[in-house]
This record gives structure tokens, C-alpha cells and sequence, in this order.
């Protein structure tokens, strides 16, 4: 088979690959970084807020409407919401998730190219349809098996509130 005609081939599956595998990749790597800068940002304010309430609360302000008990309590509650917003959003669990999923899909999108180049050595066009049909299909399947087990990392650390049903089997009203 000649060069243009297997590139043309190749388009075939490098189109599917384009909208099926890129795509994924693509929506990791957009919102990776967004996860990443979350989770340091509230990390490191909560570590800040928790070192300086000590040193709030040995400080004796003279304004009569803002005392040191008042400052000591705002920055509670902000540890407490940064906290919150922390485990609601998932911020450092996601971040883990995404990256790995990149690093992952990177790795089976190489794979795929040098199956792509084996399938160049090849001379019977059913040979190089048949090989490039099948590492296509693999890279499908395995891309999907990722997304899958990031989604269920995902769902499995969401904080649920509790059903009716966990309710009643645990014999509350």
C-alpha cells in the first residue's frame, strides 16, 4: 500500500481518535490546573488562618466593637468554610484524579501511534485496516475504562446527604 493510500486509511481512525480520546484528554487538561490552583489556594489559607488565631487571640485591641474573641470567631468560621468548601468541591481529590487520567490517556494515545506505525510496515491493506481497527478499539476501551473509574472515584468521595431509606434501616424516623 502506498503512503497516501494508507493515510488515507488512517484518517479513518485517527478521526475517531480525534473525537473520541483527544476530546477526553482535552477536558482534563482544561480543568486540571483550575483543581490544582483550588486546592493549594484553600490548603494554604486554611493553614495561614490556623497559625495566625493563636497570635489573634494573645492581642489586646483597643476598639471598643472589635475584640479579639470576635476576630478569633470570624476566622474560625472561615477555616470552617474553606474547609467545607474544600470537601464539597473535591478540589485535591479531583486534581489527583485528573492528572492521573492525563498521564494515563497520554500513555494509550502512544501506545496507539506505534501501533499506527507498525501498521505502516505492513503491505495488505485487510492487515492494516485489521491492526489499525483493533488498536483503535482497544484505545477506545481503555480511555472509557479511565473516564469510568475517575467517575466512580468521583461519586464515591462525594458527601451525600442521608436517603430516607438509610434513614428508616437505621431505625430514625
Amino acid at each position: 500500500m502506498d503512503p497516501k493510500e494508507f493515510e488515507e486509511l488512517l484518517s479513518q481512525y485517527r478521526k475517531i481518535k480525534d473525537n473520541c480520546v483527544d476530546e477526553r484528554l482535552k477536558f482534563y487538561k482544561e480543568r486540571v490546573e483550575s483543581k490544582r490552583h483550588a486546592a493549594e489556594r484553600s490548603r494554604t489559607a486554611i493553614l495561614l488562618l490556623s497559625l495566625v488565631i493563636p497570635i489573634v487571640a494573645n492581642l489586646d485591641f483597643t476598639i471598643p466593637w472589635l475584640s479579639t474573641g470576635i476576630i478569633v470567631s470570624i476566622m474560625s468560621l472561615l477555616i470552617a468554610f474553606l474547609s467545607g468548601l474544600g470537601e464539597l468541591h473535591q478540589w485535591q481529590h479531583t486534581w489527583q484524579e485528573y492528572s492521573k487520567a492525563i498521564v494515563q490517556i497520554e500513555a494509550l494515545i502512544g501506545s496507539w501511534e506505534i501501533e499506527v506505525a507498525g501498521a505502516r510496515q505492513l503491505s495488505q491493506p485487510k492487515e492494516i485496516s485489521d491492526k489499525l481497527a483493533k488498536a483503535t478499539h482497544a484505545l477506545l476501551e481503555s480511555v472509557e475504562q479511565i473516564v469510568l473509574i475517575e467517575m466512580r472515584a468521583f461519586f464515591a468521595t462525594t458527601p451525600k446527604a442521608p436517603s430516607a431509606q438509610q434513614d428508616v434501616s437505621e431505625g430514625r424516623p
